[in-house]
């Protein structure tokens, strides 16, 4: 599903499921991660809630900036995108 931006020519990123890389936790946060993902060449930055998981994972320190993530959005609504997973890199 792709939605349109008002006053935009351009489509927005699809909301589903996607790889993205962290770029910032505050587990204090409402939504604690901030994620970028690229589309079509454009870098979005994303604020997204996160799993019990990846709040444990983040403060063992087995998570780290940079990392890639699986971002799940509910009801594919880009303002209930969720990390919940470490990607682990195999590339």
């Amino acid at each position: 599903m792709s939605l349109f931006v008002k006053g935009l020519p351009k489509l927005v990123p699809p909301v589903y499921g996607c790889w993205a890389i962290l770029e910032a936790v505050n587990v204090a946060a409402a939504k604690p991660a901030t994620v970028r993902r690229t589309w079509e060449g454009t870098d979005y930055l994303l604020d997204c809630y996160i799993t019990q998981h990846i709040k444990d994972e983040w403060l063992a320190g087995n998570i780290a900036i940079g990392d890639y993530v699986l971002v799940e959005y509910l009801d594919q609504d880009p303002n209930k995108a969720g990390v919940l997973a470490k990607v682990v890199k195999t590339w």
